[in-house]
């Protein structure tokens, strides 16, 4: 959970991180996630930015999946993150963005590879998701 935390605050604002085990308002609490330790740590504006260590990566791209969430996806591991600035910062970080939903074309020059489930995709192009 440091790695990932030290990744993201070198980035981008990432305050006061905390643990968050079993947070029953968060739909990724559960092993159908494949989430081994749950961080949230938050910007300037408070918007809230999930640190996900992943045992089980594709279980977890199946779950988002299902939820229709956009996560920014590393080796081991998964980030949320609910602001704009804190998604711009992350955008040039060597994470790639899991979409798994149509919402327009990622124009030609971006990486686009194929996630672990049908019907997502991973890309380094954040805008417009």
């Amino acid at each position: 959970m440091a790695e990932i935390e030290s990744f993201v605050s070198a980035r981008a604002t990432c305050l006061n991180m905390s643990i968050r085990p079993n947070d029953p308002d968060q739909e990724w609490v559960g092993k159908e996630w494949g989430i081994k330790e749950r961080g949230v740590c938050g910007d300037e504006k408070r918007a809230g930015t999930n640190l996900l260590v992943v045992n089980d990566m594709k279980a977890f791209q199946a779950q988002a999946k299902k939820q229709r969430r956009a996560y920014f996806i590393g080796k081991g591991f998964a980030v949320y993150a609910q602001g704009s600035t804190t998604k711009a910062a992350l955008q040039g970080s060597g994470l790639l963005f899991l979409v798994c939903r149509d919402r327009g074309e990622i124009p030609s020059g971006y990486k686009k590879e194929p996630a672990l489930v049908s019907g997502c995709v991973l890309t380094n192009y954040v805008h417009g998701f």
